[in-house]
């Protein structure tokens, strides 16, 4: 069990010099108007990508990550270089995809949604090409790859009901039974043992859940407005993504000591979040249908 159970955890909330706000309607930047003495936090590293940003993978150690957009009424996922911002050649992707991911074994993963159905698309993190086609038993909401790139956790959602289905990443299919997790679940991230996982719901709560039965290890609160989890690589730190009031900020909790260490502004239309592999900073994938960016911040200053 990584938390005690508790209800509520300390909160540190931003200061009104560090509120992001995007500096022109097409420029997701991060620099917004300060207004005060504090200096503004702003970003090591930025690069355009293609306009209408739905998702990204996990930066890789060789600094590439995937890209899920919706261009112009065209969905295509695309490789971006972190080093030098380069993008690679657009891939076509179905107009049903929701959701991607990447593991440490370079496989993409791409959820889709039509209808009352759904299904994961694994692909070579290469050059995106197909390898093999998972059916689930409902919509993908979102997608996290296990830390030894064996599985692939997707949430699915249909009316009320929510549910993680564990996929393999080999094209084996669906592996072992669901886990329930509330209705209204928006991001899930699993621990790196792949015994526990967190589950975030707008409100900001969070709950640990055993990954072998769905039972409850802990829940707490972490503020509204919610959107997105991340996962330090010792799962010691938790990343969540909170978007209230025209701004989008990024809590910083330990896990251990169940305290919110520390607020990072990100980026209005911010739709993602993922650790760099080493731990040093925290990408954020921005994106609307007019502009596309990717940002990265440090965490360790």
């Amino acid at each position: 069990m990584i938390f005690k159970k508790v209800t509520k955890i300390g909160l540190l909330t931003l200061s009104a010099g560090m509120a992001f706000a995007a500096c022109s309607a097409n420029s997701g930047n991060s620099s917004g108007n300060q207004g005060t003495s504090t200096p503004p936090v702003k970003p090591v590293s930025s690069y355009s990508g293609p306009s209408g940003i739905l998702g990204a993978g996990a930066p890789q150690s060789n600094n590439m990550m995937w890209l899920l957009a919706n261009s112009t009424g065209n969905k295509t996922i695309v490789q971006i270089n972190l080093a030098n911002g380069n993008l690679g050649t657009p891939q076509p992707e179905s107009a049903d995809a929701t959701a991607i991911a990447e593991n440490v074994k370079g496989v993409i993963a791409v959820g889709t949604s039509a209808g009352r159905g759904g299904a994961v698309e694994l692909r070579n993190g290469s050059n995106g090409a197909m390898i093999a086609t998972t059916p689930v038993s409902a919509p993908v909401l979102a997608i996290a790859p296990s830390a030894d790139g064996s599985v692939f956790y997707v949430l699915t959602q249909l009316g009320s009901v929510s549910a993680v289905q564990v996929v393999s990443s080999d094209g084996r299919g669906v592996v072992g039974n669901s886990i329930p997790v509330a209705g209204d679940t928006i991001s899930i991230v699993p621990t790196a043992d792949g015994n526990f996982l967190f589950y975030l719901e707008p409100n900001g709560s969070v709950t640990e859940i055993s990954t072998s039965g769905g039972g409850s290890q802990a829940h707490f609160q972490v503020g509204s407005n919610a959107k997105e989890l991340a996962l330090s690589s010792d799962s010691q730190t938790l990343f969540v993504l909170k978007c209230p009031l025209g701004s989008c900020n990024v809590s910083v909790v330990d896990v251990v000591g169940q305290q919110v260490e520390k607020v990072i502004p990100a980026p209005i239309d911010t739709v993602q979040i993922q650790v760099s592999p080493d731990g040093s900073k925290i990408w954020d994938a921005v994106g609307n249908p007019s502009y596309g960016n990717v940002q990265a911040f440090s965490l360790t200053g």
